[in-house]
């Protein structure tokens, strides 16, 4: 195949040259009649010979322009990064113990002589794998309160360091005063004998550390497992859609499932059209978390009722990006208002470093006593 036979495949729709334009080619082809005969036969050997590289050039570049373009980029999914997390800890070692230890910091901030505090109490439950053995539940019921940024501190200690402060309490109720310090104090303890193996949190359905440990891996299997769940709330007059229902199910993230179990939850709340990824945020006690709206209703915070003054607040949880764990439920103000700021945090409750198995028996701290609600409960 010559030059020409590439040329014309490389372009079979084009229209030949009228007979000018041959004509003109011809013409600048011989070249001019004065040079010797063989300057002009080499002449013409150059010239054609730079023409015919020049028309391969351009074939080529035209041929290379033909051929199939390389593929768009691929968007990526709503939700990509809990896809991307699930990847990163699916493969990632299960860890087991006698004992899910579960500590948390359930926190409020709240405004006070111009200043936000933080306004917190710490809980601890000792969940055990066997179904015979007690839950042990220890609390620090007394609040303590601290600034809230670096900057309410400043002004806290340019006021003398007040160590107690007193707040307008929600729902209109009156207020203690409640101390400024770091030391939380009054610990209570209860033994639970009474749930024969059922966790504390009743959201997604009665379930116990058999029924977390036997959850599927696989999607399918895993929103059937839900759907079960889903039909024995609402046997028992719990009328919500399993559609509505299936959001919540993100609170099993702060139990104690294996690493390839979680990242099956997280792929099945990444697929709901509910779910909406925020971004990277700060939690509550300063780590790195990824902040997700799973698309669960919010809640008002009721400061007072005569006159009315509530603040609605909407719901974020925040993962953990190396365990896919919950970090911390937070809750952010929906409007500015009572001395908040749109989208300011209000309430939280944050796992503290802790969480997690141990093969340890819980021990009652010296001096903590035993919850008078409790030991009335029991006779």
């Amino acid at each position: 195949m010559d030059e020409l036979d590439l040329l014309d495949r490389a372009l079979p729709d084009a229209r030949p040259p009228s007979a000018e334009v041959v004509a003109r080619a011809r013409a600048r082809l011989t070249g001019p009649s004065y040079l010797p005969a063989r300057r002009r036969t080499w002449m013409w050997m150059v010239t054609a010979a730079a023409a015919t590289a020049a028309i391969v050039t351009l074939v080529f570049s035209l041929v290379a322009h033909l051929t199939t373009a390389p593929p768009a980029a691929v968007a990526p999914k709503p939700g990509q990064a809990l896809y991307d997390l699930a990847d990163r800890i699916e493969k990632l070692p299960a860890t087991s113990g006698a004992y899910w230890r579960q500590v948390w910091v359930n926190g409020n901030y709240m405004r006070a002589g111009g200043l936000t505090y933080l306004v917190s109490s710490s809980h601890e439950m000792w969940l055990p794998r066997d179904p015979a053995d007690r839950v042990l539940t220890l609390s620090w019921s007394e609040p303590i309160a601290s600034p809230a940024t670096p900057a309410d501190e400043r002004a806290w200690r340019a006021a003398g360091s007040p160590s107690r402060v007193k707040f307008s309490c929600m729902d209109g109720r009156r207020c203690p005063y409640i101390s400024v310090t770091r030391t939380p104090r009054q610990c209570m303890y209860a033994w639970d004998a009474s749930s024969g193996g059922v966790l504390p949190d009743h959201t997604v359905g009665d379930l116990t550390m058999a029924d977390l440990a036997a959850f599927p891996t696989d999607q399918d299997r895993l929103r059937e497992k839900l759907r079960e769940f889903h039909e024995l709330w609402y046997k028992r007059g719990f009328k919500q859609s399993f559609e509505k229902f299936l959001p919540t199910t993100a609170n099993l993230l702060s139990q104690p499932l294996r690493p390839d179990q979680r990242a099956a939850l997280i792929r099945l709340l990444a697929g709901l059209p509910s779910t909406k990824v925020v971004g990277t945020v700060t939690d509550p006690l300063g780590r790195s978390a990824l902040s997700v709206d799973f698309g669960t209703p919010g809640s008002t915070l009721v400061f007072d009722r005569k006159p009315s003054r509530e603040l609605p607040v909407y719901p974020r949880t925040l993962l953990d990006p190396g365990t896919g764990a919950t970090l911390a439920d937070v809750s952010y103000a929906t409007r500015t208002a009572f001395g908040a700021t749109k989208d300011q945090p209000m309430t939280f409750m944050a796992a503290s470093p802790g969480t997690g198995w141990t093969a340890k028996r819980p021990v009652i701290p010296v001096g903590c006593k035993e919850n008078p609600l409790y030991k009335s409960a029991k006779g």
